[in-house]
């Protein structure tokens, strides 16, 4: 018995996930996901699996599109939190505006070094697993992406900081304190 060459419907962004391809398949735009140790083509669009990784982890785009702006005080093109895991940020960038099919999304963590390629126009992404994505972006504005996206890492984590701070109230006790313990 054969196995067919399967393709998934659909993907939600997990740690793993180091960089959202557009991949075109003859007239059909479908998505190419690069993770940690893999690398495969979902029956999806980018823009798609973005806005449903949202949901998955009990918010939209547009909430997170919101708080990025709020927090980095990027209006065009905001990196954005797609969800919390484990208590760190899942924090991926576009490369154009979210709803442009040539829009690649990738990775905060997931980004060793970006540099020009040979024309100087384009860019060369070198992922933490050791794969390339050659992209025609300027790597100029590639580096503000991903420096935008340190800026709202450092904001989300200040404010956890923030949140997670066990409060202490000094209060003056108008009883005395009780010599033995309460029986049950």
């Amino acid at each position: 018995m054969s196995k067919k060459n399967h393709r998934p419907l659909s993907y939600t962004i997990c740690a793993n996930t180091y960089a959202l391809l557009p991949y075109t398949d003859g007239h059909r735009t479908c998505l190419r996901v690069i993770e940690d140790r893999n690398e495969f083509v979902v029956e999806e669009t980018v823009y798609k699996t973005v806005t449903t990784s949202c949901r998955f982890y009990r918010a939209s785009l547009e909430s997170a599109t919101l708080y990025a702006q709020k927090a980095v005080g990027v209006k065009h093109k905001p990196p954005i939190i797609i969800g919390e895991y484990y208590g760190n940020p899942l924090i991926f960038f576009p490369t154009h505006s979210p709803k442009n099919k040539e829009c690649v999304w990738f990775n905060y963590d997931a980004i060793d070094l970006i540099e020009s390629d040979s024309s100087g126009k384009g860019s060369i992404i070198y992922l933490s697993n050791g794969e390339t994505v050659y992209l025609d972006v300027s790597p100029i504005a590639l580096r503000n992406q991903h420096s935008f996206a340190g800026s709202l890492r450092r904001y989300f984590k200040k404010a956890q900081r923030v949140h997670n701070h066990p409060m202490a109230y000094v209060t003056k006790r108008t009883f005395a304190p009780r010599k033995e313990q309460p029986r049950d």
